[in-house]
């Protein structure tokens, strides 16, 4: 029996660059915690990126795996929290800056609905292209702040092969970090050895279930871990190689609602006490 529903937010439940999630999907999930499952994201996004999703109800995030397994919530109560080494951080962003028109980019820990960020080492011209597409306060700073930080991320427009380069390149240079691709041009920093899928053990644990009752919807590169420590993996069918290949079972596009169309399913399949469809 399902118990617990974690989905990816960008390209899994919501097409990346949209600014919520949609009515059918919002439906979905009160339809699936109505049937007595939890349901919670696992994704990159932090808090205040998520209230701007699911347009201020906080219900939908309640219990979940966010900023890449930095955060763990249960019940709303904040349960791990796990900061980026500042000084490592201060090196990446050296070796970072000997690519022309590439950046990193650190979020503050205490943030609110502006999204704060600081884009270090660039320009106002490379910088505002990202802070569009990822909606964040943008300020120009020259080294990485003494502040405590809960994110970091790295900009590259020069192409994927390039971008391969810095992910290879900054690793060996700071092996205190991993850096994941969630979509193209950007990767997330986070801290090595924790993902979404090393988040996962503490979340079971405090909910009391096994990881045969949880499935996950999933999508790209950092999904990858938490679909190899799940048994009930979804890809969607937008998903990246890697990750359809991860995945056990597999459903539409992100962009038809594909998993807000699961959701439903599970719901009606935990009522009814069968297996859903889609997993047949």
């Amino acid at each position: 029996m399902i118990k617990l529903v974690l989905t990816d937010m960008d390209n899994t439940l919501i097409p990346f660059g949209a600014e919520r999630v949609s009515p059918r999907a919002m439906d979905a999930i009160r339809e699936l915690r109505a049937a007595g499952v939890e349901f919670g994201p696992a994704t990159g996004r932090d808090t205040q990126e998520l209230m701007r999703f699911f347009g201020g109800d906080d219900s939908a995030f309640q219990t979940g795996i966010l900023s890449n397994g930095k955060k763990i919530y249960v019940d709303g109560e904040l349960r791990r929290k796990s900061l980026i080494d500042n000084a490592a951080l201060q090196r990446l962003s050296d070796y970072v800056r000997g690519f022309e028109h590439c950046f990193v980019t650190a979020y503050p820990l205490a943030n609110d609905e502006t999204n704060p960020a600081w884009c270090i080492a660039t320009t106002e011209a490379d910088a505002a292209p990202y802070a569009e597409r990822f909606k964040f306060a943008c300020t120009l700073v020259d080294a990485v702040p003494e502040d405590e930080l809960i994110a970091a991320t790295v900009a590259c427009p020069l192409g994927q092969d390039v971008l391969e380069k810095i992910k290879a390149g900054g690793m060996e240079a700071c092996p205190e970090f991993d850096l994941v691709q969630p979509v193209d041009a950007w990767c997330d920093v986070v801290p090595h050895g924790l993902n979404k899928g090393t988040a996962l053990p503490m979340l079971l644990d405090a909910m009391g279930i096994s990881q045969d009752e949880v499935v996950f919807f999933g999508d790209a590169e950092n999904d990858l871990a938490l679909m190899g420590a799940l048994t009930n993996s979804v890809a969607v069918a937008n998903a990246t190689p890697a990750a359809a290949a991860a995945a056990r079972y597999h459903i539409g596009r992100c962009d038809e609602d594909s998993v807000a169309a699961a959701l439903e399913e599970i719901a009606c399949a935990t009522r009814e006490g069968r297996t859903p469809r889609f997993m047949r």
